[in-house]
């Protein structure tokens, strides 16, 4: 599966390829980058990886070891890695789940920041309100393996359907 998402342009944080507790955050980027372009130069895999730590707010980290990072560090990271393959569209899957509220403020500007600058669909998961509704353009509510709405934010608050069945009466 994983490999379909990729042949399409998909890629989704921790997509097939473990971290390495022990592998410094360069390396956990780096092995993406060899896994896409085995040929490429590792000077410019080594530069990817660093603009990518960078970019995701973990630079200053680049030679801890992946195991050493908080649970939202670790999700960034994540992202980072799936941004390596140079994915269209990036999905995520339940992205803030087990995040304290500052780790979520910190993903939604993350994932501003990844819409902004790499210009590239993102598929979202999520079961927080709060954050879908601060981050998506478009939403499909499903409930119970059905589609009950599909549409913008502002008109997904107010359909009775997702109100009943995910924001109560």
């Amino acid at each position: 599966e994983r490999k379909k998402m990729a042949a399409k342009g998909e890629a989704m944080p921790n997509g097939g390829f473990p971290i390495d507790s022990v592998a410094t955050l360069k390396d956990a980027i780096q092995s993406i980058g060899r896994a896409k372009d085995p040929a490429a130069a590792k000077k410019h895999i080594i530069a990817r990886a660093e603009a990518l730590l960078e970019r995701v707010g973990l630079a200053g980290q680049a030679g801890r070891p992946a195991g050493d990072l908080s649970y939202g560090e670790q999700r960034r990271l994540e992202i980072a890695r799936a941004l390596a393959t140079e994915p269209k569209l990036l999905c995520l899957d339940e992205p803030a789940a087990g995040m304290n509220p500052q780790e979520k403020l910190e993903l939604t500007e993350l994932i501003q920041m990844i819409r902004r600058r790499f210009k590239l669909g993102i598929w979202l998961i999520e079961h927080d309100v709060r954050l879908v509704m601060s981050l998506a353009q478009r939403i499909t509510v499903i409930d119970h393996g059905e589609t009950i709405a599909s549409g913008p934010p502002e008109q997904i608050q107010r359909d009775p359907r997702v109100i009943e069945a995910y924001l109560g009466e």
